[in-house]
């Protein structure tokens, strides 16, 4: 069978598309990044799979249309391939489901599972493993998730995003309640608004809180890294220090912990997770200031990022790219208040991902809630940032769109200019 991928670029686009050649499928596909889209690009494909960064004008889908090519979406084709597994793990949660299901694949690396995540860990996509386990992230945007129908579930949190597509917290929530009735064994942060949620045979709860089934007692911390005890029912059952910074991280891998002991698994892999790509990514130290590039984009993800920085070095200069229109105008204050945790802010234009713009919604909204700076340019950012680093100990470059190759090339230009 031959299957064509329009947007094939994308993390998860790219991993499918590998995932199902090496099923034994001729797999083409287009990208913006590529050589762009063009009806030709779909000749002789039997399925054309789309993300939804892709539009209903996009030549290559109305092709596929007129030519009858069935037409999959990129959740619909994950749920094709997770029922050609013996148990799948699906992990969900407005935040932290990428490092948690990359935390998963560093667990559970003797089990040989294909692990399908959102990020890429040390550049690499995924793992394509072995047919019996598949993990899986399950992203809630469109109700992606509800493709999927895991022998076990994690949620992590249930905080509002995608305003895009969601217009109330109620319909959020709704959707992960539909997802959790499609999951046999769910596993939800009992600390959080997702511990009401219910598995379709069983549910337990994991956090920090007394009452959970799994709990996280932490012991210990050094420079942002945790060390616990792990309980079920309140007796402890492991010692854990983690490889990645962050008390959020510590709840991340509980979660882990906790499917892995109710599956019988061995979970010592957790120990060598250093974490995913650009979640608090350190570049590198010059003139001793270091440099990082954070993937936060969302007001809670904003505050545990800028958390950690503070507590690990003193004054912080935070470069931050808002990501798409709809959640700028949507989130603006609490980005605002998220954000001045920071001794310093400097705030980019909006990156617009998959959005068209939206009248009087632009970066200002939030820089003049925060009373911070603006740059019109990765160009002026660039040199603004050079005019002010030296009176700070770290320098964040935030944000879910390009930002991280501004700070790739600024911190490769910083120690250029400096050797």
């Amino acid at each position: 069978m031959k299957i064509h991928f329009i947007g094939i670029k994308g993390i998860s686009m790219e991993f499918l598309a590998t995932l199902c050649k090496s099923y034994g499928n001729e797999i083409s596909g287009s990208d913006l990044r590529l050589s762009g889209h063009s009806e030709k690009n779909v000749a002789g494909a039997d399925v054309a799979v789309y993300s939804y960064a892709i539009g209903e004008n996009n030549p290559e889908y109305i092709e596929a249309k007129r030519l009858g090519i069935p037409l999959l979406s990129r959740a619909e084709l994950l749920g094709k391939i997770s029922r050609k597994y013996e148990k799948v793990i699906a992990v969900s949660g407005t935040h932290g489901k990428t490092t948690t299901t990359a935390m998963l694949m560093s667990a559970l690396k003797d089990m040989d599972p294909t692990v399908h995540v959102g990020g890429t860990v040390n550049g690499k996509l995924g793992k394509i493993g072995g047919r019996e386990l598949f993990v899986t992230e399950a992203c809630e945007y469109h109700e992606s998730f509800l493709s999927l129908e895991p022998n076990i579930g994690i949620v992590l949190n249930v905080e509002l995003d995608h305003a895009d597509y969601f217009k109330t917290y109620a319909s959020f929530y709704d959707a992960f309640e539909k997802f959790s009735k499609q999951t046999k064994t769910l596993f939800v942060c009992g600390d959080n608004e997702a511990r009401r949620l219910k598995g379709l045979e069983a549910t337990y709860t994991f956090g920090f809180n007394e009452e959970n089934d799994y709990r996280a007692i932490l012991t210990g911390s050094k420079e942002g890294y945790f060390t616990f005890s792990a309980l079920y029912k309140g007796k402890p059952f492991a010692e854990m220090t983690l490889n990645i910074r962050g008390r959020h991280n510590v709840l991340n891998a509980l979660s882990v912990i906790a499917v892995c002991h109710h599956e019988g698994y061995s979970f010592s892999g957790i120990r060598d997770f250093k974490g995913v790509d650009r979640r608090f990514e350190s570049l590198g130290k010059c003139r001793g200031i270091e440099y990082i590039s954070d993937y936060a984009h969302h007001p809670h993800e904003i505050q545990c990022t800028l958390e950690l920085a503070k507590s690990i070095y003193g004054r912080v200069l935070t470069v931050f790219e808002p990501h798409t229109y709809s959640r700028t105008q949507a989130f603006f204050k609490e980005l605002a208040v998220a954000l001045s945790a920071s001794d310093r802010v400097i705030v980019l234009p909006i990156y617009a991902a998959r959005e068209k713009p939206i009248r009087n919604v632009d970066a200002g909204l939030i820089a003049r809630e925060g009373g911070f700076e603006i740059a019109n340019s990765y160009e002026q950012a660039s040199q603004m940032i050079r005019s002010v680093e030296g009176g700070y100990d770290a320098v964040i470059f935030m944000g879910a769109g390009s930002v991280d190759e501004l700070a790739r090339r600024y911190f490769a230009l910083s120690v250029c200019d400096r050797k």
